[in-house]
């Protein structure tokens, strides 16, 4: 899901404005995951647009950093980030190559 921003947008409590409780966080995170939302993030609705708008093709890939039902906070080791980053970019460039027809070995 795509929302406004990365503090109220998502319902995280730390940012510069907090209209709401914690109670009214974990409802709105509940019922989104009851819905099947499993990803907040904030940039895949601009990136869609200005490509749809320029007539490229385009696909967002997202990662999800940690399990917002149990915690706002990202600890994730550095090094465990880095992979999460290198999968889907790994996977995108195999998809690539396989509709571009392109031979791995010949790069």
């Amino acid at each position: 899901m795509c929302t406004l921003d990365f503090y109220e947008g998502q319902a995280r409590l730390d940012g510069a404005f907090c209209d709401y409780t914690e109670n009214d966080k974990m409802e709105y995170l509940q019922n989104a995951y009851a819905q099947g939302i499993r990803n907040i993030e904030m940039e895949s609705l601009c990136f869609a647009a200005m490509c749809h708008h320029a007539g490229i093709k385009s696909a967002v890939v997202c990662v999800t950093l940690l399990d917002r039902l149990k915690g706002d906070q990202v600890n994730t080791p550095h090094e465990i980030m880095e992979e999460w980053q290198d999968r889907p970019q790994t996977i995108v460039a195999r998809y690539m190559r396989k509709m571009l027809q392109i031979d791995v070995q010949t790069i």
